[in-house]
């Protein structure tokens, strides 16, 4: 993998940041990015790793210069984003980056990376215990300043963060939770569902993972027993059963769609060509109708948009 390769694709989606609509100038480099991001251990290559790390170097110096009234949405690896308006800023599932097995990535974050975000971040919240989805030295950075860190009491118990706050009945102002259950193949764990009232009065819902019929009912119940708009979705597509989650809650909230968890370097196989999780182009075709109408926007590292 070039590194010329990676920052040409980088300066392509510059020249069309994003916004919800449709726009062919993204679908050419994010098609590209699969391409490149596709080749056999591309999580290895010393070109990624620098290029991840000046992706979060990029989005942390315009999360630290931004002063805009509308929330703003920064990308990080997978599952992991920031949203700032002007009364706070939220991290959810911010992890360490790609984390295949100890020792076998260049995708992580450097220490100052982690200190800069524990800075810069007042609020956290982890849907679940899943190493993708939770990067310990960045709550332990959180807890020593002092700033508000929420997961299951599954996740506290398995990552040793006692300090945390349980998301267990945890509502505030702006935050409310459930508590669900994700099924997988080792049997399943605990996996909050958050919603987010953002100053501008739009809602943000998170849910990380995969969904399965029961689970995805009951976060659908919730959502209607809080008698709340869902304006914002940042979920992944994937399911194991019952309805599809992205048809039903395009049809009940009306919502806009940011993806998460796609191009998760932990669940390929070492040597394997091709996607990691999702690539663009299959999130392109899930949410093709969500897409087409100005309803999703796709987002890599790094990138940023506007949650009016």
């Amino acid at each position: 993998m070039k590194y010329a390769d990676l920052a040409a694709v980088a300066a392509d989606l510059a020249a069309a940041p994003p916004a919800f609509t449709v726009d062919p100038r993204r679908e050419a480099a994010l098609h590209r990015l699969d391409s490149l991001l596709g080749e056999a251990d591309s999580e290895l290559s010393p070109s990624l790793g620098r290029f991840y790390r000046e992706r979060v170097d990029h989005a942390l110096a315009e999360i630290a210069a931004y002063r805009g009234k509308v929330p703003r949405f920064w990308k990080l690896y997978s599952s992991g984003f920031v949203i700032k308006s002007a009364r706070r800023t939220l991290a959810v599932d911010i992890n360490g980056g790609c984390t295949p097995c100890r020792g076998r990535t260049r995708v992580t974050l450097r220490d100052d990376q982690i200190r800069r975000l524990a800075e810069l971040i007042d609020e956290y919240c982890c849907t679940h215990s899943h190493e993708d989805h939770i990067s310990a030295p960045l709550c332990d950075a959180l807890l020593r300043r002092k700033k508000l860190v929420i997961m299951p009491a599954e996740s506290r118990r398995r990552w040793m963060i006692p300090d945390a706050t349980a998301a267990e009945g945890f509502r505030s102002d702006h935050c409310r939770t459930f508590l669900n259950w994700q099924g997988n193949a080792s049997g399943g764990l605990d996996c909050a569902m958050y919603l987010f009232t953002l100053e501008n009065g739009r809602t943000v819902m998170v849910r990380g993972d995969i969904y399965h019929g029961e689970g995805f009912d009951a976060c659908m119940e919730q959502l209607r027993a809080w008698q709340l708009p869902v304006d914002y979705v940042f979920t992944s597509p994937y399911y194991t059963s019952g309805d599809d989650p992205i048809a039903a809650l395009g049809r009940e909230f009306a919502c806009r769609f940011v993806p998460i968890h796609e191009w998760e370097f932990s669940h390929r196989a070492f040597g394997k060509t091709g996607p990691a999780t999702q690539c663009f182009a299959e999130l392109y075709e899930k949410f093709d109708p969500w897409y087409r109408c100005g309803r999703a926007q796709f987002l890599t590292w790094g990138e940023s948009i506007m949650l009016d």
